[in-house]
């Protein structure tokens, strides 16, 4: 009887062990996920969850607009009507709500070099810069200051082709973005200081 008792007692453990850890790393995954998705949305600084709440989406949505328009790093092109943002980098998400800038490139002087989608993305920022023709202006802002330029190349070129983001002495500026249905081509425009 002691015996059997003892068996049944050493069971019941077990179960009650085996119960306590799957609860565990139950909560671990849970608590690993809500995290993910905090980081998501706080990082992105764009909505990625759907909102329940529509005050809290137009308050969200007012935000990322009050963010866009408060940054002073921007490119401006009025044939175009383009006023955009510019954030350091050309990493996906970056792309996904900025102009983004090719890190290995000047920020002022020499060639300043950008990127930014043309179609398929919420922020499509080069969707137009196609239509740029020779001696057409483009406002470059930072904090340093404003710079014009002046369209000197509008052209399509392979997609290993890097040496148009080489720096330069000559002050100039170049936009890249991808050419449609054209995967291993860019469109590469050049501008320089005037």
């Amino acid at each position: 009887m002691f015996k059997f008792c003892k068996r049944k007692l050493i069971t019941v453990n077990v179960v009650i062990l085996i119960f306590t850890i799957i609860f565990i790393l139950t909560s671990l995954i849970l608590i690993k996920y809500f995290n993910i998705q905090k980081k998501q949305v706080n990082s992105n600084f764009v909505l990625k969850t759907v909102s329940l709440d529509p005050i809290n989406t137009i308050v969200a949505q007012k935000i990322v607009k009050s963010q866009y328009k408060s940054n002073n790093w921007r490119i401006k092109i009025s044939k175009i009507n383009l006023d955009a943002p510019i954030m350091e980098g050309t990493e996906s998400e970056i792309l996904r709500r900025a102009v983004g800038h090719f890190k290995s490139s000047s920020t002022w002087n020499g060639n300043v070099a950008l990127a930014a989608h043309n179609r398929g993305y919420k922020y499509n920022y080069f969707a137009k810069i196609k239509e740029l023709e020779l001696g057409d202006i483009i406002t470059y802002l930072t904090e340093y200051g404003e710079k014009q330029y002046e369209v000197v190349s509008n052209k399509i070129i392979e997609e290993t082709d890097w040496s148009y983001l080489q720096n330069t002495k000559e002050n100039k500026l170049t936009l890249i973005t991808c050419e449609e249905n054209k995967r291993e081509y860019r469109r590469c425009i050049q501008a320089k200081q005037i």
